[in-house]
């Protein structure tokens, strides 16, 4: 019989070896899975790290309270991120743009409007204030403005309204049949009183908001004064302009108001220098002269018997409401002290008033005051 040489030695031989490379790559693919596996997990931790930074690191280094962002209608994202970075200083800009994208609220347009963002606001609690569209109200206040000019500047330079515009809506006879007033009249509608709007309000909006202030400062006990009074609510602000404008002393206002309510009573000129100044135009005349009291307005009180069509400057509410209780007395006649102390002398009969006078003008003359 013939022997096969090696024949009993090398299947075992190669079953080992086989057995042997199969174990050592099991091992391998072992370890390499083992290894993707972690790396797996860092990238997760990290990813959750990062998300968690996110969600609870300031978006912003802004050191104010609240900051504010304005959103004009038609504004495009790079508008607003602009804003966003020069108001709020972005810690990482380039991260929030691609969340932003991320969020859809570099596509979608905009909401206008005025919106607060807390100190501290993240990322996400940004971009949802941004993409919820709750705007938050403006409260402004009126100050002593005088004519229509400076109440349309004032106006347009709070809100997001091009002053043309709401001039051209004062003015139109559709604004006259929705109010009952000209644009003169609807001045003595803008109180000195905080008027609460949306940033982005539009003209009809804003007239309506004023005219409804206006009808509730006017409403119950004021309206039944102003009736006792024989004067319209119009009267009475126009009169309270008067009356303020003469005198910075407010204890003097109901004072003054029944020195200028008698006048109405008898006829007589109210003759009240802020009225020449309104009248002129010239609000920095220290002085009044002769030439002055006979320009041609319905405004100059030396030349028209009664009150002017429409105040002269915003009165305070407190001030219309010092005319509403004006004092009962007998005096039609007013001059300054001449000691300067801002209060005035009364008088009930024309020689006490002349002497009075002489002395105020004797001391303008001695202090130079042209």
């Amino acid at each position: 019989m013939t022997r096969r040489l090696g024949s009993s030695h090398r299947p075992t031989s190669t079953y080992r070896t086989s057995a042997s490379s199969r174990r050592r790559g099991h091992r391998r693919g072992w370890g390499i899975g083992r290894v993707a596996l972690i790396l797996l997990l860092i990238l997760l931790l990290a990813l959750t790290a990062g998300g968690v930074y996110l969600y609870n690191t300031p978006a912003g280094r802004g050191a104010e309270e609240t900051t504010y962002l304005l959103i004009a209608p038609g504004s495009g994202y790079s508008q607003l991120e602009k804003q966003i970075q020069s108001k709020i200083w972005l810690r990482f800009p380039a991260l929030f743009r691609y969340y932003a994208q991320w969020r859809g609220l570099t596509t979608a347009p905009l909401r206008s409007g005025r919106y607060a963002i807390p100190r501290g606001a993240t990322m996400p609690e940004l971009v949802d204030i941004l993409q919820r569209g709750k705007q938050t109200p403006l409260t402004i206040t009126p100050t002593a403005l005088r004519t229509e000019a400076e109440i349309i500047d004032f106006l347009s330079s709070h809100l997001w309204l091009r002053a043309d515009s709401l001039r051209a809506l004062m003015h139109s006879p559709r604004m006259q049949q929705r109010y009952g007033v000209d644009a003169e009249a609807f001045r003595a509608e803008v109180l000195r009183q905080p008027l609460t709007v949306y940033w982005d309000t539009s003209a009809e909006a804003l007239l309506d908001s004023i005219h409804r202030g206006y009808l509730s400062f006017w409403s119950g006990a004021r309206s039944t004064q102003a009736a006792a009074l024989g004067l319209s609510p119009l009267q009475v602000t126009t009169l309270a302009s008067i009356v303020e404008s003469e005198s910075a002393k407010s204890d003097e206002y109901r004072r003054i108001a029944g020195l200028y309510l008698n006048r109405l009573r008898q006829g007589i000129r109210l003759q009240s220098d802020p009225t020449v100044k309104f009248a002129l135009g010239d609000f920095s005349l220290r002085r009044i002269r002769g030439e002055h009291l006979t320009v041609t307005s319905p405004y100059n009180t030396y030349q028209v018997v009664g009150l002017p069509p429409a105040p002269i400057v915003l009165p305070r509410t407190s001030t219309i409401d010092s005319v509403l209780s004006a004092e009962q007395h007998d005096y039609i006649y007013m001059c300054a002290r001449e000691d300067f102390s801002g209060y005035h002398s009364f008088a009930s009969d024309y020689a006490t008033h002349l002497a009075n006078a002489r002395r105020y003008q004797q001391e303008l003359n001695r202090r130079g005051i042209n």
